[in-house]
Order: C-alpha cells, then structure tokens, then sequence
C-alpha cells in the first residue's frame, strides 16, 4: 500500500484520511492548528461525522498527525491537499490562500509525489498551480485534480461507495496512480483533463443547489 500525507485536519480532510487508511495505506494528517492535532493525537475528533471516530481509532496504527509539513511529506507518495476554499466576503470568490500556502509551504522533495487536490477551487486553477510547482523547480510533483462529493452525515459511504471517482490530471501516469488507490472501491472512475474535473465539481455543486432552491419553491407553494 502506499504512504499518504493529507494536508487539512478538517471535515473533509479527516474523512479522506481515515477512509484511505482504511483501504490499508499508511496516512500522516497536517494541520496548522496546534490544538487540533494535539487532540487527534490524544484521539479526540474536533468535528461530529457519523462513524468518523471509530473508523479513525481503527486504524490508529495507519494514521498519526504531524504539525510539520516537512515530516508529513517525507516518504510519501501522495499529497491530498484538503483545505477549506471558503466564499470571499461580497464577491464570492473562493478564497485559495490556504491552498496557496500548501504549494508554498511544500518543501523540495525527491521521489514521484502526486500532489492531489481535493479542495473545491475554480477552473483553471490547476494549470496555476502547475506553472507554480514548475518554478519551484518541483516538475518532477505531479498534479491531480480529485474532487470530493460528499455529504454530511453520511460522508463515510459517500467516499467507500461512491456513484463515480473524478480524476482529472496533466499526465496519465499520474492519473494511473491516484486511480489505483480506489482500486478495492465498487465505483466507475472517470479520468479526464484537470479543467474538466474541476468544472464536474462545480456544476455537481450547482446542480445540488438548483434542486434544493427548487424543492424549497415547490414547499412554499404547497404552504400557499
């Protein structure tokens, strides 16, 4: 199996650790919040998911929680970044500093790491996070968009059993790898360009919007 460091100790971060290490690979979570990898490191899960908890204790031994980025990416194969992208007061825009600060932050490694976005992020912005990697002189990182379709409360089989795997990546190799990892998973995996899985994120996004509006509507009109 393979090693995996997954930056971001939040909702999704916490549930795509404990579930990758479930599937047998050993995970190292970042955080930049003291207090929050102290408890995870005492066993104490700072948000409420439904079997979140008792999968994370499972596999203890697979998992452990670091606040050094350096640590987290030494040895490992893979990079799942899982930070938040929250909506930019007035305009709306997704805020990418965090995940800026993951691209930043990322200290020279050597060895074929994936860099695997998970965060929800406008399209395009993949390609600049390659062109930044490149600067850096880190071509040798390779890039996957893998976008995450889960929902809270059932978060777990969202990702154990999920309706289709979206991996989208520069180089197919890359994509070859991140597909390998849901490889014991039940699930259709659908490989395309990095724009293409970004945009399948944000119309799926949409489309959930749409039909919450849309049955709130149909509920207002059954009050009338």
């Amino acid at each position: 199996m393979s090693r995996i460091a997954v930056f971001g100790a939040g909702y999704v971060g916490l549930v795509t650790a404990a579930c990758l290490a479930d599937l047998g690979n050993d995970v190292i979570v970042r955080d930049v919040v003291p207090e929050k990898v102290e408890g995870l490191l005492r066993g104490e899960v700072p948000i409420f998911e439904p079997g979140l908890d008792e999968l994370l204790a499972k596999n203890a031994e697979r998992l452990t929680f670091t606040l050094d980025a350096g640590e987290a990416v030494a040895g490992a194969e893979f990079l799942f970044v899982c930070v938040d992208t929250p909506p930019v007061a007035y305009s709306g825009d997704a805020d990418l500093s965090r995940v800026w600060t993951v691209v930043d932050e990322l200290p020279s490694v050597e060895g074929d790491l994936v860099l695997v976005l998970k965060s929800t992020v406008p399209v395009g912005t993949g390609e600049k996070v390659r062109a930044a990697l490149d600067q850096r002189g880190l071509e040798h990182v390779g890039y996957v968009s893998n976008p995450e379709f889960t929902a809270e409360g059932r978060a777990l089989r969202d990702f154990m059993e999920p309706d289709r795997v979206v991996i989208g990546a520069f180089d197919t190799d890359d994509a070859e790898r991140v597909e390998s990892l849901y490889a014991s998973l039940d699930a259709p995996v659908v490989q395309m360009d990095v724009n293409s899985a970004e945009m399948v994120k944000l119309a799926s996004n949409a489309f959930l919007m749409t039909r919450i509006s849309f049955i709130n509507e149909i509920a207002n009109v059954c009050e009338a």
